[in-house]
Protein backbone atom coordinates (compact mmCIF):
# COMPACT_ATOMS: atom_id res chain seq x y z
CA UNK A 1 0.00 0.00 0.00
CA UNK A 2 2.86 2.31 -0.83
CA UNK A 3 1.34 4.47 -3.56
CA UNK A 4 1.83 7.55 -1.32
CA UNK A 5 2.89 7.96 2.26
CA UNK A 6 -0.68 8.88 3.21
CA UNK A 7 -2.20 5.79 1.60
CA UNK A 8 -4.59 4.29 4.08
CA UNK A 9 -6.43 1.20 2.93
CA UNK A 10 -8.30 -0.63 0.22
CA UNK A 11 -12.06 -0.99 0.46
CA UNK A 12 -14.22 -3.23 -1.71
CA UNK A 13 -17.95 -2.53 -1.91
CA UNK A 14 -19.71 -4.90 -4.31
CA UNK A 15 -23.15 -3.38 -4.22
CA UNK A 16 -25.95 -5.28 -5.87
CA UNK A 17 -27.74 -2.45 -7.62
CA UNK A 18 -29.79 -2.53 -10.79
CA UNK A 19 -29.02 -6.21 -11.17
CA UNK A 20 -25.25 -5.80 -11.44
CA UNK A 21 -22.32 -5.73 -9.04
CA UNK A 22 -20.60 -2.37 -8.63
CA UNK A 23 -17.12 -2.16 -7.13
CA UNK A 24 -15.79 0.76 -5.10
CA UNK A 25 -12.05 0.57 -4.60
CA UNK A 26 -10.12 2.75 -2.14
CA UNK A 27 -6.62 4.09 -2.69
CA UNK A 28 -4.86 6.95 -0.87
CA UNK A 29 -7.26 9.03 1.12
CA UNK A 30 -9.63 8.50 -1.81
CA UNK A 31 -12.02 5.61 -2.16
CA UNK A 32 -11.70 5.77 -5.90
CA UNK A 33 -14.40 6.40 -8.47
CA UNK A 34 -17.03 4.09 -9.90
CA UNK A 35 -19.13 4.86 -12.97
CA UNK A 36 -22.74 3.83 -13.62
CA UNK A 37 -23.44 3.81 -17.35
CA UNK A 38 -27.10 3.56 -18.27
CA UNK A 39 -27.24 5.19 -21.68
CA UNK A 40 -24.18 4.31 -23.71
CA UNK A 41 -25.22 6.66 -26.53
CA UNK A 42 -25.36 9.70 -24.24
CA UNK A 43 -22.46 12.14 -24.07
CA UNK A 44 -23.63 13.43 -20.67
CA UNK A 45 -21.71 12.18 -17.65
CA UNK A 46 -22.28 13.61 -14.19
CA UNK A 47 -19.65 13.52 -11.46
CA UNK A 48 -20.62 13.32 -7.79
CA UNK A 49 -18.13 13.40 -4.88
CA UNK A 50 -18.79 12.26 -1.30
CA UNK A 51 -16.60 13.49 1.57
CA UNK A 52 -17.50 11.05 4.35
CA UNK A 53 -15.84 9.94 7.62
CA UNK A 54 -15.64 6.24 6.80
CA UNK A 55 -12.72 5.98 9.27
CA UNK A 56 -11.72 2.73 7.58
CA UNK A 57 -8.82 2.01 9.91
CA UNK A 58 -11.33 1.55 12.76
CA UNK A 59 -12.67 -1.77 11.44
CA UNK A 60 -10.55 -4.45 9.77
CA UNK A 61 -13.43 -6.23 8.06
CA UNK A 62 -14.25 -3.38 5.68
CA UNK A 63 -10.78 -3.03 4.22
CA UNK A 64 -9.96 -6.70 3.90
CA UNK A 65 -9.00 -7.43 0.28
CA UNK A 66 -10.20 -11.02 0.61
CA UNK A 67 -13.94 -10.42 0.93
CA UNK A 68 -15.99 -10.25 -2.23
CA UNK A 69 -18.64 -8.03 -0.71
CA UNK A 70 -19.78 -6.64 2.61
CA UNK A 71 -23.34 -6.79 1.38
CA UNK A 72 -23.14 -10.42 0.19
CA UNK A 73 -21.62 -11.86 3.36
CA UNK A 74 -23.39 -14.93 4.73
CA UNK A 75 -24.36 -13.01 7.86
CA UNK A 76 -26.37 -9.82 7.72
CA UNK A 77 -24.50 -6.55 7.96
CA UNK A 78 -26.39 -6.06 11.25
CA UNK A 79 -24.13 -8.74 12.75
CA UNK A 80 -21.04 -6.52 12.40
CA UNK A 81 -20.23 -3.81 14.91
CA UNK A 82 -18.86 -0.85 13.00
CA UNK A 83 -17.30 2.30 14.34
CA UNK A 84 -20.08 4.87 14.82
CA UNK A 85 -19.03 7.27 12.06
CA UNK A 86 -18.29 4.37 9.72
CA UNK A 87 -21.85 3.16 10.19
CA UNK A 88 -23.28 6.65 9.64
CA UNK A 89 -21.30 6.95 6.39
CA UNK A 90 -22.40 3.52 5.18
CA UNK A 91 -26.07 4.21 5.93
CA UNK A 92 -25.94 7.63 4.30
CA UNK A 93 -24.09 6.49 1.18
CA UNK A 94 -26.20 3.37 0.63
CA UNK A 95 -29.31 5.54 1.01
CA UNK A 96 -27.98 7.72 -1.80
CA UNK A 97 -27.32 4.68 -4.00
CA UNK A 98 -30.90 3.53 -3.45
CA UNK A 99 -32.15 6.86 -4.80
CA UNK A 100 -30.70 6.04 -8.22
CA UNK A 101 -33.61 3.63 -8.69
CA UNK A 102 -36.00 6.60 -8.72
CA UNK A 103 -34.24 8.69 -11.35
CA UNK A 104 -34.05 8.73 -15.11
CA UNK A 105 -31.17 6.67 -16.40
CA UNK A 106 -28.08 8.82 -16.85
CA UNK A 107 -24.36 8.22 -16.83
CA UNK A 108 -22.96 9.05 -13.39
CA UNK A 109 -19.54 8.72 -11.78
CA UNK A 110 -19.44 8.57 -7.99
CA UNK A 111 -16.19 9.35 -6.13
CA UNK A 112 -15.79 8.54 -2.45
CA UNK A 113 -13.30 10.24 -0.13
CA UNK A 114 -12.60 8.96 3.36
CA UNK A 115 -11.85 12.19 5.23
CA UNK A 116 -11.42 10.49 8.62
CA UNK A 117 -12.08 12.61 11.73
CA UNK A 118 -10.33 14.99 14.12
CA UNK A 119 -7.27 16.99 13.07
CA UNK A 120 -6.23 14.48 10.40
CA UNK A 121 -9.43 15.19 8.48
CA UNK A 122 -8.33 18.76 7.79
CA UNK A 123 -5.01 17.53 6.39
CA UNK A 124 -6.84 15.15 4.09
CA UNK A 125 -9.21 17.85 2.87
CA UNK A 126 -6.30 20.19 2.19
CA UNK A 127 -4.69 17.47 0.03
CA UNK A 128 -7.92 16.82 -1.83
CA UNK A 129 -8.21 20.52 -2.64
CA UNK A 130 -4.53 20.96 -3.47
CA UNK A 131 -4.48 17.97 -5.83
CA UNK A 132 -7.63 19.27 -7.58
CA UNK A 133 -9.46 15.97 -7.17
CA UNK A 134 -12.79 17.81 -7.21
CA UNK A 135 -12.32 20.23 -10.10
CA UNK A 136 -14.64 18.36 -12.51
CA UNK A 137 -17.43 17.61 -10.06
CA UNK A 138 -21.05 18.57 -10.67
CA UNK A 139 -22.00 18.07 -7.02
CA UNK A 140 -20.11 17.60 -3.73
CA UNK A 141 -21.86 15.97 -0.78
CA UNK A 142 -20.42 16.53 2.70
CA UNK A 143 -18.55 16.61 4.94
CA UNK A 144 -21.33 15.38 7.21
CA UNK A 145 -20.59 17.27 10.42
CA UNK A 146 -20.48 21.01 11.08
CA UNK A 147 -16.82 21.68 11.95
CA UNK A 148 -15.39 19.78 8.99
CA UNK A 149 -18.03 21.15 6.65
CA UNK A 150 -17.24 24.75 7.55
CA UNK A 151 -13.51 24.11 7.18
CA UNK A 152 -13.93 22.54 3.75
CA UNK A 153 -16.47 25.04 2.39
CA UNK A 154 -14.21 27.97 3.31
CA UNK A 155 -11.08 26.38 1.85
CA UNK A 156 -12.71 25.19 -1.37
CA UNK A 157 -13.25 27.98 -3.92
CA UNK A 158 -14.57 26.32 -7.08
CA UNK A 159 -18.11 27.13 -8.25
CA UNK A 160 -19.59 23.72 -7.43
CA UNK A 161 -22.68 22.99 -5.26
CA UNK A 162 -21.74 21.68 -1.80
CA UNK A 163 -24.39 19.87 0.25
CA UNK A 164 -24.50 20.11 4.07
CA UNK A 165 -26.63 17.04 4.91
CA UNK A 166 -27.03 17.17 8.70
CA UNK A 167 -26.04 20.51 10.25
CA UNK A 168 -28.80 22.77 11.59
CA UNK A 169 -26.45 25.60 12.53
CA UNK A 170 -27.62 28.99 11.31
CA UNK A 171 -24.12 30.01 10.17
CA UNK A 172 -23.41 26.94 8.02
CA UNK A 173 -24.21 28.87 4.81
CA UNK A 174 -22.38 32.08 5.73
CA UNK A 175 -20.04 33.58 3.14
CA UNK A 176 -20.27 30.71 0.67
CA UNK A 177 -22.88 31.03 -2.05
CA UNK A 178 -22.35 27.41 -3.16
CA UNK A 179 -23.58 25.77 0.06
CA UNK A 180 -26.96 24.04 0.38
CA UNK A 181 -28.20 23.40 3.93
CA UNK A 182 -30.66 20.49 3.95
CA UNK A 183 -31.98 20.86 7.51
CA UNK A 184 -34.40 23.72 8.19
CA UNK A 185 -32.94 25.84 10.97
CA UNK A 186 -34.87 27.01 14.03
CA UNK A 187 -35.30 30.58 12.77
CA UNK A 188 -37.19 29.31 9.73
CA UNK A 189 -39.59 27.44 12.02
CA UNK A 190 -39.97 30.36 14.42
CA UNK A 191 -40.90 32.69 11.56
CA UNK A 192 -43.50 30.23 10.26
CA UNK A 193 -44.94 29.74 13.75
CA UNK A 194 -45.13 33.49 14.46
CA UNK A 195 -46.83 34.25 11.16
CA UNK A 196 -49.39 31.52 11.74
CA UNK A 197 -50.20 32.72 15.27
CA UNK A 198 -50.48 36.34 14.17
CA UNK A 199 -52.79 35.37 11.32
CA UNK A 200 -55.10 33.16 13.39
CA UNK A 201 -55.19 34.65 16.90
CA UNK A 202 -55.55 38.42 16.66
CA UNK A 203 -58.54 38.35 19.05
CA UNK A 204 -57.14 35.82 21.52
CA UNK A 205 -55.18 36.09 24.77
CA UNK A 206 -51.61 35.15 23.81
CA UNK A 207 -49.13 34.13 26.50
CA UNK A 208 -45.48 33.64 25.49
CA UNK A 209 -43.66 31.52 28.07
CA UNK A 210 -39.94 30.75 28.23
CA UNK A 211 -37.07 30.54 30.67
CA UNK A 212 -35.23 33.69 31.65
CA UNK A 213 -31.59 33.98 32.75
CA UNK A 214 -31.12 31.37 35.47
CA UNK A 215 -28.84 31.84 38.47
CA UNK A 216 -27.62 28.70 40.25
CA UNK A 217 -26.03 28.95 43.66
CA UNK A 218 -23.41 26.25 44.13
CA UNK A 219 -20.96 25.66 46.94
CA UNK A 220 -17.39 25.00 45.81
CA UNK A 221 -14.24 24.21 47.74
CA UNK A 222 -11.84 27.13 47.80
CA UNK A 223 -8.48 25.51 47.05
CA UNK A 224 -6.46 28.32 48.64
CA UNK A 225 -8.27 28.48 51.97
CA UNK A 226 -9.70 24.94 51.96
CA UNK A 227 -13.07 26.44 52.87
CA UNK A 228 -16.39 26.23 51.10
CA UNK A 229 -17.41 29.30 49.14
CA UNK A 230 -20.64 30.21 47.39
CA UNK A 231 -20.43 30.50 43.63
CA UNK A 232 -23.28 31.77 41.47
CA UNK A 233 -23.42 30.14 38.04
CA UNK A 234 -25.31 31.96 35.31
CA UNK A 235 -27.20 30.11 32.57
CA UNK A 236 -28.60 32.04 29.61
CA UNK A 237 -31.01 29.65 27.87
CA UNK A 238 -31.85 29.75 24.18
CA UNK A 239 -35.44 30.46 25.27
CA UNK A 240 -34.53 34.16 25.40
CA UNK A 241 -33.48 34.18 21.73
CA UNK A 242 -36.50 32.11 20.71
CA UNK A 243 -38.88 34.48 22.53
CA UNK A 244 -37.29 37.53 20.93
CA UNK A 245 -37.55 35.95 17.48
CA UNK A 246 -41.25 35.16 17.96
CA UNK A 247 -41.96 38.70 19.20
CA UNK A 248 -40.01 40.13 16.27
CA UNK A 249 -42.30 38.43 13.77
CA UNK A 250 -45.52 39.34 15.61
CA UNK A 251 -46.43 43.03 15.52
CA UNK A 252 -47.00 43.70 19.24
CA UNK A 253 -48.44 47.14 18.44
CA UNK A 254 -51.34 45.42 16.72
CA UNK A 255 -51.52 42.40 18.97
CA UNK A 256 -50.22 42.78 22.57
CA UNK A 257 -48.60 39.63 23.97
CA UNK A 258 -47.97 38.73 27.59
CA UNK A 259 -44.33 37.63 27.82
CA UNK A 260 -43.80 35.43 30.88
CA UNK A 261 -40.17 34.78 31.84
CA UNK A 262 -39.50 31.92 34.22
CA UNK A 263 -36.21 31.84 36.15
CA UNK A 264 -36.13 28.09 36.72
CA UNK A 265 -36.80 24.77 35.03
CA UNK A 266 -40.27 24.57 36.56
CA UNK A 267 -43.13 27.04 36.72
CA UNK A 268 -45.11 27.50 39.94
CA UNK A 269 -48.49 28.11 38.38
CA UNK A 270 -50.07 29.33 35.19
CA UNK A 271 -53.65 29.76 36.37
CA UNK A 272 -53.38 33.45 37.31
CA UNK A 273 -52.22 34.39 33.81
CA UNK A 274 -55.12 32.78 31.96
CA UNK A 275 -58.04 34.86 30.72
CA UNK A 276 -61.24 33.57 32.29
CA UNK A 277 -63.58 36.20 30.81
CA UNK A 278 -64.18 34.66 27.43
CA UNK A 279 -61.06 35.18 25.29
CA UNK A 280 -59.37 32.06 24.06
CA UNK A 281 -56.05 31.35 25.77
CA UNK A 282 -53.20 30.75 23.34
CA UNK A 283 -50.02 29.49 25.00
CA UNK A 284 -46.73 29.73 23.10
CA UNK A 285 -43.89 27.75 24.69
CA UNK A 286 -40.54 29.20 23.55
CA UNK A 287 -38.36 26.42 24.92
CA UNK A 288 -36.79 23.12 23.93
CA UNK A 289 -35.88 22.16 27.49
CA UNK A 290 -37.41 18.76 28.18
CA UNK A 291 -37.99 19.29 31.92
CA UNK A 292 -39.42 22.78 31.58
CA UNK A 293 -41.76 21.96 28.69
CA UNK A 294 -43.00 18.74 30.30
CA UNK A 295 -43.73 20.53 33.59
CA UNK A 296 -45.51 23.37 31.81
CA UNK A 297 -47.64 21.04 29.67
CA UNK A 298 -48.70 19.12 32.80
CA UNK A 299 -49.78 22.32 34.54
CA UNK A 300 -51.60 23.58 31.46
CA UNK A 301 -53.49 20.33 31.10
CA UNK A 302 -54.49 20.51 34.76
CA UNK A 303 -56.20 23.85 34.05
CA UNK A 304 -58.94 21.98 32.21
CA UNK A 305 -59.43 24.87 29.78
CA UNK A 306 -61.15 23.19 26.86
CA UNK A 307 -60.76 26.21 24.56
CA UNK A 308 -57.00 26.57 25.08
CA UNK A 309 -54.51 25.87 22.32
CA UNK A 310 -50.79 25.30 22.93
CA UNK A 311 -48.03 26.12 20.46
CA UNK A 312 -44.47 24.87 20.78
CA UNK A 313 -41.20 24.44 18.92
CA UNK A 314 -40.34 21.59 16.49
CA UNK A 315 -39.18 19.41 19.41
CA UNK A 316 -42.88 18.96 20.28
CA UNK A 317 -42.82 16.22 17.65
CA UNK A 318 -40.55 14.19 19.94
CA UNK A 319 -42.60 14.47 23.13
CA UNK A 320 -43.69 10.84 22.96
CA UNK A 321 -43.36 10.40 26.75
CA UNK A 322 -46.41 12.62 27.25
CA UNK A 323 -49.83 11.08 26.74
CA UNK A 324 -51.03 11.70 23.21
CA UNK A 325 -54.51 12.14 24.70
CA UNK A 326 -53.22 15.16 26.62
CA UNK A 327 -51.43 16.55 23.57
CA UNK A 328 -54.58 16.27 21.49
CA UNK A 329 -56.71 17.69 24.32
CA UNK A 330 -54.55 20.83 24.44
CA UNK A 331 -54.43 21.02 20.62
CA UNK A 332 -50.63 21.08 20.76
CA UNK A 333 -49.39 22.64 17.52
CA UNK A 334 -45.84 23.12 16.23
CA UNK A 335 -43.79 23.95 13.12
CA UNK A 336 -41.83 21.25 11.34
CA UNK A 337 -40.70 20.22 7.87
CA UNK A 338 -40.29 16.50 8.51
CA UNK A 339 -43.21 14.35 9.62
CA UNK A 340 -42.97 10.58 10.04
CA UNK A 341 -44.92 8.70 7.37
CA UNK A 342 -45.19 5.07 8.40
CA UNK A 343 -46.04 3.71 4.94
CA UNK A 344 -43.27 5.60 3.13
CA UNK A 345 -40.69 4.65 5.73
CA UNK A 346 -41.74 1.00 5.74
CA UNK A 347 -41.44 0.80 1.96
CA UNK A 348 -38.05 2.52 2.10
CA UNK A 349 -36.72 0.06 4.69
CA UNK A 350 -38.01 -2.91 2.70
CA UNK A 351 -36.27 -1.63 -0.45
CA UNK A 352 -33.09 -0.87 1.50
CA UNK A 353 -32.97 -4.31 3.11
CA UNK A 354 -33.67 -5.99 -0.23
CA UNK A 355 -30.67 -4.21 -1.79
CA UNK A 356 -28.17 -4.23 1.05
CA UNK A 357 -29.24 -7.02 3.41
CA UNK A 358 -29.31 -4.94 6.61
CA UNK A 359 -31.48 -2.33 8.32
CA UNK A 360 -29.89 1.13 8.56
CA UNK A 361 -30.39 4.06 10.90
CA UNK A 362 -33.41 5.61 9.21
CA UNK A 363 -32.28 9.21 9.77
CA UNK A 364 -28.93 8.82 8.03
CA UNK A 365 -30.10 6.56 5.21
CA UNK A 366 -33.19 8.64 4.40
CA UNK A 367 -31.18 11.86 4.13
CA UNK A 368 -28.71 10.18 1.77
CA UNK A 369 -31.68 9.00 -0.28
CA UNK A 370 -33.20 12.50 -0.31
CA UNK A 371 -29.94 14.07 -1.53
CA UNK A 372 -30.03 11.79 -4.56
CA UNK A 373 -33.72 12.18 -5.36
CA UNK A 374 -33.74 15.97 -5.03
CA UNK A 375 -30.43 17.16 -6.42
CA UNK A 376 -29.78 14.53 -9.07
CA UNK A 377 -33.25 15.10 -10.44
CA UNK A 378 -32.38 18.76 -11.06
CA UNK A 379 -28.97 17.84 -12.45
CA UNK A 380 -30.29 15.16 -14.79
CA UNK A 381 -33.16 17.31 -16.06
CA UNK A 382 -31.26 20.55 -16.57
CA UNK A 383 -27.55 19.77 -16.43
CA UNK A 384 -26.86 22.45 -13.81
CA UNK A 385 -28.12 22.97 -10.26
CA UNK A 386 -27.33 26.66 -9.69
CA UNK A 387 -29.11 27.84 -12.83
CA UNK A 388 -32.31 25.93 -12.11
CA UNK A 389 -32.76 25.70 -8.33
CA UNK A 390 -34.89 28.88 -8.19
CA UNK A 391 -37.41 27.40 -10.62
CA UNK A 392 -37.53 23.99 -8.97
CA UNK A 393 -40.66 23.47 -6.88
CA UNK A 394 -40.57 22.39 -3.27
CA UNK A 395 -40.60 18.64 -2.89
CA UNK A 396 -41.43 16.24 -0.06
CA UNK A 397 -39.29 13.10 0.14
CA UNK A 398 -39.89 10.49 2.85
CA UNK A 399 -41.90 13.02 4.87
CA UNK A 400 -39.31 15.83 4.69
CA UNK A 401 -39.99 18.91 2.59
CA UNK A 402 -37.21 20.74 0.73
CA UNK A 403 -37.57 24.28 -0.60
CA UNK A 404 -34.37 26.28 -0.96
CA UNK A 405 -33.94 30.03 -0.74
CA UNK A 406 -30.70 31.90 -1.27
CA UNK A 407 -29.56 34.66 1.07
CA UNK A 408 -27.55 37.54 -0.34
CA UNK A 409 -23.81 36.76 -0.21
CA UNK A 410 -24.60 33.46 1.50
CA UNK A 411 -25.71 30.00 0.48
CA UNK A 412 -29.05 28.25 0.13
CA UNK A 413 -31.21 27.37 3.13
CA UNK A 414 -34.08 24.94 3.26
CA UNK A 415 -36.94 27.30 4.16
CA UNK A 416 -39.63 24.64 4.24
CA UNK A 417 -41.75 24.72 7.39
CA UNK A 418 -45.35 23.65 7.95
CA UNK A 419 -47.67 23.91 10.93
CA UNK A 420 -48.82 20.62 12.44
CA UNK A 421 -51.33 19.77 15.19
CA UNK A 422 -51.72 16.59 17.23
CA UNK A 423 -54.98 15.11 15.95
CA UNK A 424 -56.62 11.69 15.69
CA UNK A 425 -53.56 10.00 17.27
CA UNK A 426 -51.32 11.52 14.64
CA UNK A 427 -50.70 14.95 13.09
CA UNK A 428 -52.80 17.21 10.90
CA UNK A 429 -51.32 19.80 8.58
CA UNK A 430 -52.78 23.22 9.42
CA UNK A 431 -51.42 25.16 6.42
Amino acid sequence: MGIKNYTYCILFFYIFLFGNSRCFRAKNNVISTQSFFYNQSSDDNYNIAFLLPFCLEKKDIIFSENIDSIVSLQKDLDQHVFYKKTQISLDFFFGFLLSLNELQKNNITVSLFDIKEGDVSKDIMRRIIKEKNLKNMDLIVGPLFTNNFIFFSREFNLNIPIIAPFSKKEYITDYNENVFQLASDINTHLAALSNYIFKNHLNDNILLIGRDTIFHQNTHLNIISSEDSLIIDTIVPLDILYSESILYHIDSLIKPITNIKVSSNVIDSIHHELDTLGSRNVIVIASEDNVFVTDLLSKLHACRDTTMIVYGLPTMLDFTHISIYDLMDMEVTFPHNSIFNELDFSNFLIDFYTRFNYLPNMKHASIGYSVGVYFLDILFQHGNIFQNIDNYNSRTILGTTYSFEKNKHHGYKNRASSIWKYDNFGYRNMD
